[in-house]
C-alpha cells in the first residue's frame, strides 16, 4: 500500500483575529490551502491512505478527511511519530511531503514515480529557500518516497520530534537514491516552501502565472482572460467562487444581446457577446487553473463546450435576425447564411491544426486556428458591420472567407500528400 504523509505542525505565528497561531500548511494558495494541495499529490499518486502530523484534530482537518475519502483514501490525524508507526507497515511504502511544500504536480509526480529516493538540491538554492541542509552540497527538496520498514525507526525518536525531518535522516542513513530536482523548477513557483502569509500571496502570483502561461493562446481574447486571471484571478479563487460569478455575468451579458437585438440594436447584442465571451474564457482558465492545480477529473460534457453551443445558437440568432427579409422567402433561407458561417468556424479551425504537415507549420496554424474559432473577434466583426445595417452581407462575406481558408489549408495537405508520394 502506498501512503501519503504530511504535516501541520509548523506555525506562521498569529493570523489577524485568530486565537490560535495558524498552521504553515493552511496557508492558502490559488484559493486552496498548502495541505490540500499535497492532498491532490498524494491522490494523483494513488496514496491509499493519507496521515497527517498535526496537534489537534480540527475543522481544517476533517475538511482534508472529507476529501481524501471522496477520493478513496482513508485519512488519519497523529500528533508525533509514535502514532505513526503503528498505521505503516514494513510491506507500505511512503510518499513524505514537507510542512508548508508546494510543488508543480506534473513534475513532482514524474520525480516521485521514478523510484525510491530522497528528493534534493544544491545546499546555495536550497538553504536561501527555507529548506532543511542534509550534507555539505545538498538540502533537501521537501518530498522523498520511502520503504515502510523505516518509519520503524521512528519509535526510538522523542515524541515531539519532526516527523519528517526524522523520517529524512532514517532515508539517508539507509543510503536511499537521492535524485536531484532539475534546474527547471527554479523558476519562480514551481517548487516553494512557503512559510508565510507574505510568502504565499509571492508564490500565488507565480503559480497562477505559470498555470496560465500557455492558456488561451495568442488571440484576443486569450490575452485579455490571461491578464484578467492574473490580475483578479487570485481574489476569485480566494472567494472560492471558481469563476462561476463570471460564468454567471457571461450568461447575463449573452442574453442581454439577446435582449438589444430583439429591440432592434444589433450591434449592441453583437458587442454584448463578444464581452459574453471574454468573461466565459476568463471563467474557464480559471476553472482549469484549479483543477490542474488540485489534481481535479475532467467533466464529462465541459462547461466549455456547452457555452460554445450556446453563444453559436446566440450568434446565429442574432444574425438570422438582422439579415433584411426578402418579400417570398421563407425563413429558413434567412438562416442558411449564418449556419454556414458558424459550421465553418467549427469546422475550418480543427483543419488548419490537423492538416498542417510539420511541428512548425502546426504551431503557426494553431495560432490562426485560435484567431479563427474566437468568438470575441466574429461578434465585433458583425457588431461593427452592424453599425452600418451591412450585417446580412458580412455573414455571407465571412463565410465565404472561412471557406476559403478551409480551401487553402485542404490543397497544402493534398500539395504535401503528393510530394511525399513522389519522395
Amino acid at each position: 500500500m502506498r501512503v501519503a504523509l504530511i504535516s501541520a505542525t509548523e506555525s506562521t505565528g498569529f493570523a489577524p483575529g485568530q486565537a490560535s497561531p495558524l498552521p504553515r500548511a493552511l496557508l492558502r494558495v490559488g484559493g486552496a490551502s498548502l495541505a490540500r494541495h499535497q492532498l491532490a499529490l498524494a491522490a494523483a499518486l494513488g496514496c491509499e491512505r493519507v496521515i497527517c502530523v498535526a496537534p489537534v484534530f480540527d475543522e481544517a482537518m476533517v475538511s482534508l478527511q472529507h476529501v481524501a475519502e471522496a477520493g478513496g483514501a482513508r485519512f488519519h490525524v497523529v500528533t508525533g511519530a509514535r502514532g505513526l508507526v503503528s498505521l505503516v507497515s514494513a510491506a507500505d511504502e511512503v510518499i513524505a511531503l514537507a510542512d508548508g511544500l508546494l510543488a508543480w504536480p506534473d513534475l513532482a509526480i514524474t520525480l516521485l514515480e521514478a523510484g525510491p529516493g530522497v528528493l534534493v538540491q544544491p545546499i546555495e538554492t536550497g538553504l536561501a529557500a527555507g529548506f532543511e541542509r542534509i550534507d555539505l552540497n545538498h538540502a533537501s527538496a521537501g518530498a522523498m518516497r520511502v520503504p515502510g520498514h523505516l518509519v520503524e525507526r521512528l519509535a526510538e525518536m522523542p515524541g515531539d520530534c519532526d516527523v519528517f525531518s526524522a523520517l529524512l535522516r532514517a532515508a539517508l542513513m539507509a543510503r536511499l537514491t537521492q535524485r536531484m530536482l532539475p534546474g527547471e523548477v527554479y523558476e519562480s513557483g514551481r517548487w516553494s516552501l512557503v512559510r508565510s502569509e507574505g510568502e504565499a500571496h509571492m508564490v500565488e502570483q507565480a503559480w497562477i502565472r505559470l498555470h496560465s502561461l500557455r492558456a488561451g493562446g495568442a488571440t484576443p481574447t486569450g490575452v485579455i482572460a490571461r491578464n484578467a486571471v492574473r490580475r483578479f484571478g487570485p481574489a476569485l479563487l480566494h472567494a472560492g467562487s471558481n469563476g462561476a460569478v463570471l460564468a454567471i455575468a457571461a450568461l447575463v451579458c449573452s442574453l442581454l444581446g439577446v435582449v438589444a437585438s430583439w429591440f432592434g440594436l444589433p450591434a449592441i447584442g453583437f458587442a454584448a457577446c463578444a464581452l459574453s465571451w471574454v468573461l466565459f474564457s476568463t471563467s474557464a482558465m480559471l476553472g482549469r487553473i484549479e483543477r490542474d492545480s488540485l489534481q481535479l477529473p475532467k467533466r464529462a460534457i465541459g462547461r466549455e463546450a456547452v457555452f460554445g453551443w450556446a453563444m453559436d445558437a446566440i450568434l446565429a440568432t442574432l444574425m438570422v435576425a438582422a439579415i433584411a427579409p426578402v418579400a417570398g422567402q421563407i425563413w429558413p433561407l434567412r438562416g442558411f447564411a449564418p449556419v454556414m458561417l458558424l459550421g465553418l468556424a467549427r469546422l475550418v479551425p480543427q483543419i488548419a491544426v490537423a492538416e498542417a504537415p510539420d511541428e512548425n507549420t502546426r504551431l503557426a496554424s494553431g495560432g490562426w486556428a485560435g484567431w479563427l474559432r474566437d468568438r470575441a473577434v466574429l461578434a465585433l466583426l458583425l457588431a461593427g458591420a452592424a453599425c452600418f445595417h451591412q450585417a446580412g452581407p458580412a455573414t455571407s462575406v465571412l463565410a465565404l472567407a472561412y471557406l476559403g481558408v478551409g480551401l487553402a489549408m485542404a490543397g497544402r495537405k493534398g500539395k504535401g500528400r503528393s510530394a511525399g508520394l513522389r519522395d
